[in-house]
């Protein structure tokens, strides 16, 4: 879905006309890449802006470690447990949606503000660099607007000697105001169709979403719906693998901090109350959506290692022995986690026809050759619209968000119906492509979903073609030309 979004983002409006159903940052900035760069391997230069996303990442969070510890083998620690984190290294952190890329920004709203706090002259532009960075964060997925209540009431109760008018002078309104221009995207498309925009953005996932898995629990794999399947869900992500190790490790330094002298005190500093609000908040969001998938889990993950990183300050130059080692453990059974993960990868990396983005580039092309349709633009209909994009070819307005709204066509409500220009459903598709015949249609790769496109191909007489080369991690693909 946010691959086409980007490459249609001035063709139309992204909601109304193609079906989009998040907020816009992906889909602006994915544009902006395709627009600035050119060509139409548009899934390589998508996964270079998430690699450009984990850069970022990675260097906030070593800020924040270097910050919290004035050391940089801890820094560079925390580094590696982000890098190498089993959970980050599979779809959630890897594939070209809006699941990674707002914690680098939250990262750095959160540095920003430590920052700008931790002082005794707190600074107005770094708490307008917070706000702005966290409503970045926000713009990419409406889950993180739950790092605001934690930040608000930091803004409360922190500096207790200056005074209330100072205090929300020097930093809450400069955070409002960046928050006002980082979330001038989302402000936009809300004043222009504010009822639209819901309707795609919050009454989507609210209501025809959760109502089509609900029907279809078993489609593509059991479904987790009931909150005590999100709950094993969730133990299976947080305390397991890397994951868990950090929940041991803080919990390790927890105890050496209460262990003597009422040091536990030390743990009710601010800042650390802040990043445990921030992981909590964040692993409390990650139950709302429904149905419930692994890369829902994982926005807590990088606020558990930034946690750490601050116990470990408390504790370092006062306890010896076990503090010492904690770190160097915990950095090595990570690397022992991950880092195969990462090396299956290294042998496709000197081999770019080998990167999957070029593979689907080549196969975008081979289709696109296959239709080609005396110099005009050939029309293909598919739930997988990166590969006519790609290939230069036309998509179908009421596919481009891939199966998303298509799936769920029927089940959204009439008053909602009208917020949609292009509409078509399971049981529609045929007469939308029989108002305007494809030159061809791709299947395979959606399961079910696919029938009634082989269907229509069947009854109007294409002709499959076999290119056995039409294989991703979806499925096999399967080529109809009309005749």
């Amino acid at each position: 879905m946010y691959l086409p979004m980007g490459v249609l983002f001035s063709q139309g409006d992204i909601y109304r006309d193609f079906g989009f159903n998040n907020f816009p940052n992906l889909a602006i900035l994915l544009h902006l890449v395709f627009a600035t760069i050119g060509g139409t391997d548009y899934l390589t230069l998508g996964r270079g802006l998430i690699f450009s996303g984990w850069l970022l990442a990675i260097g906030a969070i070593g800020l924040l470690a270097f910050r919290a510890t004035r050391s940089v083998p801890a820094a560079a620690a925390s580094m590696l447990l982000l890098m190498t984190n089993q959970d980050l290294l599979g779809p959630a952190g890897m594939t070209v949606t809006n699941n990674f890329l707002p914690i680098p920004f939250a990262l750095l709203g959160t540095w920003f503000f430590i920052s700008a706090a931790d002082r005794p002259d707190p600074r107005a532009g770094m708490f307008f660099l917070s706000g702005f960075s966290l409503a970045v964060a926000i713009g990419f997925k409406v889950n993180y607007v739950f790092l605001v209540p934690p930040f608000a009431v930091a803004v409360l109760i922190i500096h207790p000697v200056i005074g209330w008018r100072a205090r929300l002078l020097t930093m809450g309104l400069p955070m409002l105001v960046g928050g006002i221009v980082g979330l001038l995207p989302v402000l936009s498309h809300l004043a222009h169709d504010p009822d639209g925009f819901l309707a795609h953005t919050i009454r989507y996932h609210r209501g025809p979403h959760i109502a089509y898995w609900m029907a279809n629990p078993d489609l593509f794999g059991t479904k987790i719906t009931s909150l005590p399947d999100k709950l094993r869900l969730a133990a299976k992500v947080w305390f397991s693998g890397g994951s868990g190790i950090l929940i041991t490790a803080a919990m390790a330094y927890c105890a050496i901090l209460s262990a003597r002298g009422g040091r536990w005190r030390e743990l009710v500093r601010w800042p650390i109350i802040l990043v445990l609000s921030l992981t909590l908040c964040l692993g409390l969001i990650s139950f709302l959506p429904t149905p419930a998938f692994p890369q829902y889990y994982v926005p807590p993950i990088p606020f558990a290692i930034l946690l750490l990183a601050l116990l470990y300050g408390r504790c370092m130059g006062r306890e010896h022995g076990a503090t010492h080692f904690i770190v160097p453990s915990l950095v090595a059974l990570a690397i022992l986690l991950g880092t195969p993960r990462l090396l299956a990868s290294l042998p496709s990396i000197a081999d770019p026809s080998r990167w999957t983005g070029q593979r689907v580039l080549d196969q975008s092309r081979t289709i696109a050759h296959r239709l080609a349709a005396g110099g005009r633009s050939p029309a293909l209909a598919t739930l997988a619209p990166i590969y006519a994009l790609a290939g230069g070819m036309s998509v179908y307005p009421e596919l481009a968000a891939g199966p998303l709204v298509y799936r769920v066509g029927d089940l959204i409500p009439a008053g909602d119906r009208i917020h949609y220009t292009h509409l078509a459903s399971p049981t529609t598709i045929g007469r939308v492509m029989a108002a305007h015949p494809p030159d061809g249609i791709l299947v395979g790769y959606e399961g079910p979903l696919d029938a009634p496109f082989a269907e229509y191909a069947r009854t109007n007489r294409y002709r499959e073609v076999l290119l056995p080369e039409l294989r991703d991690r979806y499925g096999v693909g399967r080529l109809f030309l009309k005749r």
